[in-house]
């Protein structure tokens, strides 16, 4: 029975956890007021969450309070726009260069009379315009069907804050109207403005901006619903754009910084992205000078440096870390072994897990294998951790993998790392019994567990010929003969018993010490010998000899020292002569054997192949 403490589903519980605490303090930045209803939010509202490529979404705090989604909707209508009309079109009308000035400024590129970028508020509204639709109601429900799908639920409007953008929208109107004569509009200004107002009204919580920021990382699909939001084409676009021009005059030192795409909007959210992992929503309703929220920015900042999110330092995705899962009765060691250790050991193999890793392990794969393993614990009392396919990590992965480790350990597991020629990560576990390959961890594993079943052949470490499998049903007399027949002897550690190429007129009996099978290095053509087979006492070995007399396949040498009894062949034909009953036992026995191994393979193959 394994007790002890929990081990905690993510590393992300804690980390969200202890950024809200540090940030809730901050007292710096002021509620926006220009729209009068936003000047209403509590400050002390606080909320983050963070949602993962896989379909996790994690909160803290004022993680699912409301709130309206301002200029946060701009790339996403930007993504729509892109879509509807295409790239060069959209380009036509609205840069992409960042302004360097308010996100309300009057400005345009004198060039070529444009707005600089589709993330200020003279760019949005004229993406805005580029929405198709018969009438001003369906081009708004468009627009929420995207949002939706984005946030993976139906999304509507705050009325009341609609009402007061209408109220007080002058400015916006009078950029419209200077879109329009530049020749960037053509078509009803106040039904633009008015249809630019109700995306900025749109409610949202922290939950639905990682959502949104997710499905962006995801490709444009939600990781959650699998619905698409937006083409995987276009979806660089948008988070181009974000990056340069999505925190307003502070673009560049927030991608300096943070290093993520991201969009503010002055209600206090901030949604930021990081391709092929996570996103991000925070929300906090005090801004600084730049209209973003003082809160935002900081846990932004505070998670990307703990964790290395920086954009530019990232190339590889969460799905495929976790290559391969595993429990004992689906995968075995090389190790033979006696009929009742196999069947004793049976009884136990769920309680042993294999978990084979890939690719780069950084926080957000690094997080991901820690979720994998913490669901799946049930019934464990040895975790296998295989690295052998990890090509690099960095600390932050090393501080989730050494916090499982430890976790796992207090809660009454063990684990075990399969690290490689190389090292690598996982000898630098700090908690972890450490292997060269996959084969001899499951083997100390199952030794482990045969430690706590009740078979009396398991320490043994010498075994007579009446407790081996493949004289099982012979009588005191033909045991007897037998063991006149054989002869017995004590070889080496470092001994070659048998070797590959000889002709097989002898099979043998392991009756103290441990033996390998090794395939020789001119078939592997590796640095050493590929172990197949491990034998301790009580296992016969050879014994194909019976079946075709052809020549070994294989080299068998002694790890230890070892007593062998070997039985010729023609030893085998004169005692038949007098017992008759013996070839016949073994010959059956050796059936029976090499069927139950047969099975066996074929279980752990059907594992394998899933």
């Amino acid at each position: 029975m394994i007790t002890g403490r929990r081990v905690a589903a993510s590393p992300l519980e804690e980390i969200l956890e202890r950024a809200h605490k540090e940030f809730a303090p901050d007292s710096g930045g002021r509620v926006a007021t220009y729209i009068p209803e936003l000047g209403e939010s509590d400050p002390e509202t606080f909320g983050i969450a963070v949602a993962t490529v896989d379909g996790e979404v994690f909160g803290i705090g004022d993680a699912s309070h409301a709130f309206t989604i301002q200029s946060i909707s701009k790339p996403l209508v930007f993504g729509m726009a892109l879509e509807e009309r295409g790239r060069d079109h959209v380009l036509g009308r609205v840069g992409v260069e960042p302004s360097g000035n308010p996100f309300n400024s009057v400005t345009v590129d004198p060039r070529s009379s444009r707005p600089f970028n589709p993330m200020v508020n003279a760019g949005a509204i004229v993406t805005t315009a580029l929405i198709g639709g018969t009438d001003p109601s369906e081009r708004l429900e468009r627009m929420l069907d995207t949002f939706s799908r984005f946030a993976g639920r139906p999304l509507t409007l705050d009325e009341t804050i609609l009402a007061s953008e209408r109220a007080t929208g002058d400015r916006n109107r009078a950029l419209a109207w200077l879109m329009r004569s530049f020749g960037m509009l053509d078509s009803d200004v106040d039904e633009i403005v008015d249809l630019y107002f109700a995306q900025c009204s749109v409610l949202v919580t922290c939950r639905d901006l990682a959502v949104m920021g997710a499905t962006l990382a995801n490709g444009g699909r939600n990781p959650i619903t699998g619905e698409r939001a937006i083409d995987p084409q276009h979806v660089t676009n948008v988070l181009s754009v974000m990056s340069t021009c999505g925190m307003y005059d502070n673009a560049g030192e927030w991608l300096y910084n943070v290093g993520l795409p991201a969009k503010s909007g002055v209600a206090g959210g901030v949604l930021a992205v990081l391709p092929g992992q996570l996103g991000i929503g925070v929300f906090s309703p005090p801004l600084d000078d730049q209209g973003n929220s003082v809160r935002g920015v900081r846990v932004c900042e505070r998670l990307s440096h703990d964790l290395q999110l920086h954009l530019l330092g990232r190339t590889s995705g969460v799905h495929s870390v976790v290559r391969r899962t595993l429990r004992g009765d689906e995968i075995a060691s090389s190790r033979v072994r006696t009929v009742s250790q196999d069947d004793a050991l049976a009884t136990r193999r769920r309680a042993l897990g294999l978990y084979e890793l890939q690719g780069e392990l950084f926080f957000a794969t690094a997080e991901k294998v820690h979720r994998t393993i913490a669901a799946d614990i049930d019934g464990l009392e040895l975790v296998i951790v295989d690295f052998t396919h990890v090509s690099g990590f960095d600390e932050p992965a090393l501080a989730v993998l050494n916090r499982l480790a430890e976790e796992l350990a207090r809660s009454g597991r063990t684990v075990v790392a399969v690290c490689g020629s190389d090292g690598g990560i996982g000898s630098k576990l700090q908690t972890a019994m450490t292997f060269l390959d996959a084969d001899t961890a499951l083997e100390w594993c199952e030794e482990r567990l045969l430690g706590a079943s009740s078979t009396p052949l398991q320490h043994e470490t010498h075994a007579t010929l009446e407790r081996f499998d493949l004289l099982t049903g012979l009588d005191d007399a033909e045991l007897a003969a037998i063991e006149l027949a054989v002869k017995v002897r004590t070889v080496e550690a470092g001994t070659t018993v048998i070797r590959e190429g000889e002709v097989a007129d002898e099979m043998y009996f392991l009756l103290s010490g441990r033996i390998s099978v090794l395939l020789p290095l001119d078939v592997t053509g590796g640095g050493r010998s590929r172990r197949l087979a491990t034998l301790g006492p009580g296992v016969a070995f050879g014994e194909m000899a019976l079946l075709d007399e052809a020549t070994r396949s294989a080299d068998v040498v002694c790890d230890e020292r070892s007593t062998i009894a070997s039985l010729s062949l023609g030893a085998l034909t004169q005692l038949e002569a007098t017992y008759p009953a013996i070839g016949r036992t073994v010959h059956t026995n050796l059936a029976r054997l090499l069927a139950r191994r047969l099975r066996s393979a074929n279980a752990q193959i059907r594992a394998l192949a899933q």
